[in-house]
Order: structure tokens, then C-alpha cells, then sequence
């Protein structure tokens, strides 16, 4: 018992590979988890890739201030 693919194989391998970052949003608010949901199902990713993107652009975009980037790789200065 406890094959590679086991319960106990996969959660161990989950504690040692990923962190956990739990989100509380309000359900009556623009950012609730079904709007985020819906918003991840258009654009074809799931709401993990979704909200990790959106992360990863805020974080880029905060470390280079004034610099607009268009997504597919060109950077326009706003100065």
C-alpha cells in the first residue's frame, strides 16, 4: 500500500513543493470568487493561474514604475 500515487504520497509532496495562501473575499464584492472564476473560465486559465497572474503583473508593474507593457513583450515610458 501507498503507491506513489497514494493520499498520503500527494500530500506529502504538496507540503514540500507548495505554499498555501488562503483569499477571504466578500461574496457581494466585484472580486468574488465566482467573478474571479468567471473571469479565469474567458480567459481559458484556472482561478490558480488567474490570480497568480494578476499578482505577477502588479508586482512587475510596482518595480518599474512608469513603464506601461503591453503584454505581448513591448514596453511604452509614460515620461
Amino acid at each position: 500500500m501507498g503507491g506513489k500515487t497514494s493520499t498520503a504520497s500527494r500530500t506529502r509532496y504538496n507540503a514540500k513543493t507548495y505554499e498555501r495562501l488562503v483569499l477571504n473575499l466578500r461574496m457581494d464584492s466585484p472580486q468574488s470568487k465566482k467573478a474571479i472564476e468567471e473571469a479565469a473560465e474567458k480567459a481559458g486559465e484556472s482561478a490558480t493561474a488567474y490570480v497568480v497572474e494578476a499578482v505577477r503583473r502588479r508586482m512587475e508593474q510596482e518595480q518599474n514604475p512608469g513603464v506601461i507593457k503591453n503584454w505581448d513583450s513591448d514596453t511604452a515610458s509614460t515620461e
